[in-house]
């Protein structure tokens, strides 16, 4: 097998172990959810022993039928590039990770596997994203090296850092295009993290134990309940009201709710829950005054039931723009997002989903925040929205 077949494989195998990683969190999901990952893990199971294993085999032998030079010289660059006491990743010309050294994975709070294929600028603040894009194209086209400071946030973190990134172009050997090495270092801002002894993971800050994640989720669950308990089922401003304040008094920093009207099936802003300190800065306003059929994300849920999780805001896009043409998402500061369809009961009249329900979490929390969402928290709000779409029809009464 050829070097370039080398690299496919190792790729097919980084793709292969992220999509594992992410069906990890099946175990967190509601009963009636897990038959779908499931399936999904079975057929990445048959892909591992059908296809990767047998590609496996074939790379082992051609390797014991002996190692010229050159396989000697490419495996020493990588264990040099995995033993840079600095952060290092290769990148492509779009920014999307090809490679990360150990001290980069642990600095992005992530295994190489995930992140690969993923772009850079998924982990840095919303408002350093454009320049950063702009930053590797040119380096890659050939328009000199580039050195900047950035405001990076670990998957693992809600705490932002910055960070000078220095942006190198090189020619990987066979190929015909520039990739671009990115140098993390820090910049007198802050003492970063204390690097973890080599072969050690670096802790998760925002899952400190299991049982202090299930007292989030239920706290979540505890709070929306009383919340639906204590408002008047069948009205729409009263109930979306308050589902939002508990949400953002639990587990997220935004909670945004939009009606669908029966009639027309049209959109309307009918809450929004702000992160202290922020309802008076505008940018409250601007969400509150927003027209939602100019946000992709939700007029997904709200036509066909479609929820998304985003784990890393990378579409600064998804969720609109203000009156002055900014995105809404960067404007307020948004890492992670989840937006959910709240359906009515089966039977009821008006269109299938009721409302949308959206949550944000920001990138600057404090140290040892939440951080991103994750898959089990999902669940968690697919049943509040569940519950908010039973408080919006008609009040249950005994059947006679």
């Amino acid at each position: 097998m050829t070097g370039g077949g080398r690299d496919e494989f190792g790729e097919e195998l980084a793709d292969f172990r992220g999509r594992v990683q992410e069906l990890e969190g099946i175990r967190g999901m509601p009963p009636d959810r897990r038959l779908r990952a499931l399936e999904a893990a079975l057929i990445e199971l048959r892909y591992a022993a059908e296809v990767l294993w047998p590609r496996y085999d074939e790379l082992a032998r051609r390797t014991r039928a002996g190692a010229g030079p050159g396989r000697q010289e490419e495996q020493l660059l990588r264990a040099l590039f995995q033993r840079l006491p600095l952060p290092v990743a290769l990148l492509d010309r779009d920014g999307a990770i090809r490679r990360l050294n150990q001290g980069a994975a642990r600095l992005l709070g992530v295994g190489a596997g995930y992140a690969t294929g993923r772009s850079l600028a998924a982990f840095l603040q919303a408002s350093d994203r454009p320049g950063f894009r702009t930053q590797v194209a040119a380096v890659a086209r050939g328009d000199g090296d580039r050195s900047f400071e950035a405001a990076l946030v670990p998957a693992d973190s809600a705490e932002s850092e910055r960070r000078q990134l220095t942006l190198v172009a090189l020619r990987p050997p066979g190929e015909t295009r520039n990739a671009v090495m990115a140098l993390f270092q820090t910049t007198g801002h802050g003492s970063p993290p204390p690097a973890a002894p080599q072969g050690t993971a670096r802790p998760d800050a925002h899952t400190l134990s299991a049982a202090t994640r299930e007292t989030v989720l239920l706290d979540t669950l505890d709070e929306v309940t009383a919340a639906l308990l204590t408002t008047t089922p069948g009205e729409p401003d009263r109930v979306l009201g308050a589902v939002t304040r508990a949400l953002r008094a639990t587990v997220a920093d935004w909670a945004i709710a939009d009606l669908v009207d029966d009639g027309t099936g049209a959109l309307r802003r009918r809450a929004v829950a702000a992160p202290d300190g922020r309802e008076g800065d505008g940018t409250a306003a601007a969400v509150l005054a927003q027209d939602p059929a100019s946000c992709p994300v939700v007029v997904e849920a709200a036509a066909g039931g479609v929820v998304t999780v985003r784990v890393r805001a990378e579409d600064v896009g998804c969720f609109g723009r203000d009156g002055a043409g900014e995105a809404l998402i960067t404007r307020a500061g948004v890492a992670s997002l989840v937006c959910l369809p709240v359906r009515r009961p089966a039977g009821s009249p008006g269109p299938p989903v009721a409302a949308v329900l959206t949550v944000f979490r920001t990138g600057t929390g404090e140290p040892g925040g939440p951080g991103a969402f994750s898959m089990p928290e999902a669940g968690v709000l697919e049943r509040v929205a569940r519950h908010t779409g039973l408080a919006l029809g008609r009040p249950l009464r005994p059947r006679p």
